[in-house]
């Protein structure tokens, strides 16, 4: 799939296209989405400079819209098929 990668912080933002290899499977707790659409937000623009503590390199956009393809072990309430939307969680 292709993604544009955030490589630094901070102006001018350094952003490539880059080819990136999918997982072949969702681990524990996760879903795989075929994303319909992305959106980058204020909070990505908080990420970009530093404002929000986010590893590097990172792919930026977390409002995705999409179809559930595959889910993974201990998921509960999602099906293949079904229609997400996703938020931005920071976990500390």
């Amino acid at each position: 799939m292709k993604a544009v990668v955030l490589r630094r912080i901070g102006f001018p933002w350094v952003m490539d296209v880059e080819d990136i290899p999918p997982r072949p499977s969702p681990r524990r707790r996760e879903v795989l989405i075929r994303v319909v659409g992305s959106g980058v937000c204020h909070s990505d623009l908080h990420v970009a400079l530093g404002e929000i503590p986010f590893p590097l390199p990172a792919v930026l956009g977390h409002e995705v819209s999409g179809i559930i393809e595959e889910v993974g072990p201990d998921v509960e309430g999602l099906s293949k098929g079904d229609a997400v939307v996703t938020s931005f969680i920071v976990l500390r």
